[in-house]
């Protein structure tokens, strides 16, 4: 009998096994929980807990992620550079960093008892820390997937198994609303202290986790043409299109106008009925964010079905953003005039969501292979190979937008009347609002901004080249002769420096 095949020891020079893989998605798990939990919480924390006004938080998270973004392209084309033994570009990378970013991102959420400027530079100062060191591991756990096998569509079931691994780890940290309620409603510890604790658990224990990433062997191998340089390694990049595109279009689609989700479900008014118990706040978040997440999670494992199904990964990504700005137009009808606050109504929108999350969640998997095959493309055409760089710039597009949408809260919750300053803190500090303006677009905000997000990002993605399996099968095998020239040249003057030292 065969073992489970998740466990198979079964590999090639192209096949990746599958015990390998799996280490490796669930070293993108723990590395998820922990940035998760930073770009999740981390806002609220500051915002609800310490009582830090949103323009200040919103500037805190907004001006240091903005300055990783701007760092990551050069760290990834030190990586590229650097001397290297064969196998060991990115993996050492995974080892060094973990230990030092779990405490980093762990420290951020210690109440100093400082006040609220001290307390706003401590933080900071952690946080640049933090982007730095996580931007070494982030561009190595993610170029080593480029790395993984010369098999175009090997790497199609790479991305899509890191994905998993990687979606699986926000979907831990998602229960922090749920087990933050359970600890204070029953006085196990202050809501301040709920973090501390999670931020130990997900934040330093899911570096080590990450470390697991490290037993994914890099298979490509690759001779330089020759130095180009950094400065040119980063000017190459204009021929990256797919690169371009694709960094573009999750740029324009972060300019949606959505808040957190605890401030629509843990504000006044929202709590629900179920067999005689009252669901409220993180509880109820926490259950709504797996009837949306939990159809997209399973799915996620035929996306290589569905790219096939749909021709290219492409279509896939233009499907999911016309699925979800659909249902989120639907899904906001049903919730209208406060139906929301029904709960058949609100289950009602969040299936509509639901199943378009489906493809939403592919979406991730499509554009991390189109992200590797762009790699091979560039050595093609500039006889360079630059994983680091390519990545790089997928972090650079992730941390900036993770910033802009900081800077975008912070304004949006002055408009709509926040004051963090009413209730007692955390989340009893939501659920105080009074303000008109806020309760009355809250739903607004909550549904349709990810729909105006979808047509931005729709509008960019058009313009991508269609990655069809003709065109893929065709740059691997350019690929694979321009490299077998170059093994073959390398031997030749291999061969003559024998002949002459022997003459």
């Amino acid at each position: 009998m065969k073992p489970f095949f998740l466990f198979s020891k079964e590999e090639s020079e192209t096949k990746v096994a599958n015990n390998r893989l799996l280490s490796y998605a669930v070293g993108l798990s723990g590395q998820n929980m922990t940035y998760g939990f930073i770009s999740q919480r981390l806002f609220v924390f500051l915002n609800t807990v310490l009582g830090i006004p949103a323009s200040k938080t919103g500037m805190i998270t907004g001006i240091s992620t903005m300055w990783d973004a701007i760092n990551d392209p050069l760290i990834g084309s030190i990586m590229d550079h650097r001397k290297y033994k064969p196998g060991y570009k990115m993996r050492p990378f995974l080892l060094w960093t973990a230990p030092i970013i779990g405490i980093l991102s762990m420290l951020m959420f210690v109440d100093f008892g400082l006040s609220e400027n001290k307390t706003v530079l401590v933080v900071l100062i952690l946080y640049l820390l933090f982007d730095m060191f996580y931007s070494f591991q982030d561009i190595a756990i993610w170029g080593l997937s480029a790395l993984s096998t010369p098999s175009a569509i090997e790497r199609r079931r790479v991305a899509q198994w890191i994905s998993i691994g990687a979606g699986s780890g926000g979907t831990i940290v998602g229960l922090y609303p749920m087990l933050k309620d359970i600890f204070v409603k029953n006085e196990v510890m202050t809501e301040k202290n709920t973090y501390l604790l999670f931020a130990v658990i997900f934040c330093l224990g899911g570096m080590i986790i990450s470390m697991l990433a490290y037993r994914m062997k890099e298979k490509v191998e690759y001779a330089p043409e020759d130095n180009q340089g950094i400065l040119k390694s980063l000017w190459n990049l204009r021929h990256n299109k797919t690169l371009i595109i694709i960094c573009l279009a999750r740029v324009v689609q972060c300019f949606s106008l959505t808040l957190p989700w605890e401030y629509f479900f843990e504000s006044e008014g929202i709590s629900y009925e179920v067999f005689g118990t009252t669901i409220s706040g993180g509880t109820a978040q926490v259950v709504f964010s797996y009837v949306i997440g939990i159809p997209g999670a399973i799915f996620n494992l035929f996306t290589v079905q569905a790219i096939k199904k749909f021709g290219s990964s492409k279509r896939l990504l233009v499907a999911a953003e016309v699925a979800n700005f659909a249902t989120r137009i639907l899904a906001f009808a049903f919730g209208s005039n406060e139906r929301y606050k029904q709960l058949s109504y609100l289950l009602i929108a969040l299936s509509c969501i639901g199943t378009a999350q489906i493809l939403t969640n592919m979406k991730a998997i499509a554009e991390r292979s189109l992200l590797t095959n762009s790699v091979d493309e560039m050595e093609l055409k500039t006889g360079e190979r630059t994983e680091g760089i390519t990545f790089s710039m997928q972090n650079f597009v992730s941390k900036l937008t993770g910033a802009i949408p900081k800077f975008i809260q912070g304004t949006m919750l002055t408009f709509m009347g926040f004051n963090e300053k009413l209730g007692t803190g955390g989340s009893d500090t939501i659920r105080s609002q009074t303000a008109p303006r806020f309760l009355k677009y809250r739903w607004h905000q909550f549904i349709l901004g990810p729909a105006i997000g979808s047509a931005l990002y729709l509008i960019v993605i058009l313009f991508l080249q269609e990655d069809s399996v003709e065109h893929v099968a065709e740059v691997e095998r350019l690929i694979q002769e321009k490299r077998d020239a170059a093994r073959l040249e390398a031997q030749k003057k291999a061969d003559e420096a024998t002949e002459s030292a022997e003459a």
